[in-house]
């Protein structure tokens, strides 16, 4: 056997590179120096990424009262490791960002990041909202929507919550990633999306981390979207697949489709897929990104006379695509009553979320919520994670490498507390 100490580091980096995992690689950066050396280096890292998607280590689940918190991958699942070294070292109650710490509401999390906000004085449509990263309690405070741009936004209807309420919220907002520079960048760029329903109109607005600046979206202009009928109600579960985040429109068969890549809106009728069956809440329908580069589309069918959950999954590469159907599951018959929506995917495998059973519908005892793995090509479905509260709210699937392979994604406002961060060390 060769002497690794006298392999060049690149040749190593490329030996590393082709490990089929994050949790081989996690492995194998374990062995040795060398290794550890290699695969640890911020440059290795960015270029990993980029060729390996990170997996799922658990559920950030946000809950009616108020609180949150992270749920770990149970064994057997192979990410179970990471996500319990995660759970150790991260600070998922962002204590880190500026006080009081329980103003702040998640509203997104994607690529290690997640999105708060919190009110501003009065307003429930603008609010002060960070960027930041717990596993190295870093963040990001953006700079306020200027006024010309808030000028626009008139009488928003509420996305959240209620009137009066402290979690109440009149705007939509979350994250966009660019993967594809990801390699090139010591911090990933990325944008973060604001939009908002006023009467008879959509209005958008997003701020990118390259430019530090806010600008103006334009919402297509469709008959849907221009009553009070149809505006004056949530925008709802938010799929995305490809660089496209897809929305329902409420009261009708058609997507409002956010092309981020080219930064436009537009809405797609897909009445023809949906036809014959009842579509009452938002997330009965669920993208998912193809190795290929097609859009997989996931319908539940959950109103049926059986009392039986059915996924129909279809397939498009582009939009002006005749929607091909795959294949059709019915899901375990105890799961007819308890399902309760598709909350993420990875890859090929959709996470389900269960109610736990009940004995009648009089029992209010708090039982377990269970998040479930299947695989849409073996069909093997296996238990990924649970909480012990029925009141969640939100619910995000967290992808990640493990934290002794992971890199800051946030690389501004380190907190006073940086310092002292547990050791990433995994199981």
């Amino acid at each position: 056997m060769p002497d690794l100490a006298a392999l060049a580091d690149d040749v190593l980096a490329e030996i590393l590179l082709r490990v089929p995992s994050p949790e081989d690689l996690a492995r194998a950066s374990a062995s040795c120096a060398s290794f550890h050396r290699v695969a640890s280096s911020p440059r290795f890292l960015r270029r990993f990424r980029a060729l390996h998607a990170p997996p799922p280590l658990g559920v950030f689940c946000c809950r009616s009262d108020g609180g949150a918190g992270f749920h770990p991958a149970l064994p057997p699942h192979a990410s179970a490791p990471a996500a319990r070294a995660l759970a150790r070292s991260a600070d998922f109650s962002f204590a880190f960002l500026p006080p009081p710490c329980d103003a702040w509401l998640v509203r997104d999390c994607r690529d290690g990041r997640f999105l708060l906000d919190r009110p501003l004085a009065d307003s429930t449509a603008f609010t002060e909202v960070a960027v930041c990263d717990p596993l190295f309690r870093r963040y990001r405070i953006l700079p306020p929507i200027p006024e010309d741009l808030t000028a626009s936004v008139e009488n928003p209807y509420v996305q959240r919550g209620g009137d009066g309420e402290l979690q109440s919220r009149s705007c939509e907002i979350f994250l966009a990633s660019h993967g594809d520079e990801i390699v090139s960048k010591e911090e990933p760029p990325y944008t973060v999306i604001w939009m908002a329903c006023c009467r008879g109109k959509l209005v958008a607005f997003c701020f990118t981390s390259e430019s530090q600046q806010w600008g103006a979206l334009s919402p297509p202009e469709h008959y849907a979207l221009g009553t009070r009928r149809v505006m004056g109600v949530r925008l709802g579960h938010r799929n995305h697949a490809h660089g496209c985040f897809y929305w329902m429109v409420a009261l009708s068969r058609r997507w409002l489709v956010l092309d981020t890549r080219k930064m436009e809106f537009f809405i797609a009728d897909i009445s023809p897929v949906l036809s014959g069956r009842t579509m009452m809440f938002s997330n009965q329908i669920t993208t998912l990104e193809s190795r290929d580069g097609r859009t997989a589309v996931v319908v539940s069918d959950v109103f049926r006379t059986d009392k039986r959950c059915v996924l129909y999954f279809y397939s498009f590469k582009y939009f002006s695509d005749r929607w091909q159907l795959l294949n059709r599951i019915i899901l375990p018959e105890e799961w007819g009553y308890r399902f309760r929506g598709i909350i993420g995917v990875d890859e090929e495998c959709l996470f389900i979320k269960l109610d736990h059973a009940k004995e009648s519908l009089r029992d209010q005892i708090e039982q377990n919520v269970e998040y479930f793995r299947l695989d849409v090509k073996t069909m093997q479905i296996g238990c990924f994670c649970r909480t012990n509260s029925l009141t969640v709210n939100e619910a995000y699937l967290y992808c990640g490498l493990a934290p002794s392979l992971s890199l800051p994604s946030v690389l501004s406002k380190p907190s006073r507390t940086d310092m002292g961060l547990a050791s990433h060390s995994q199981d």
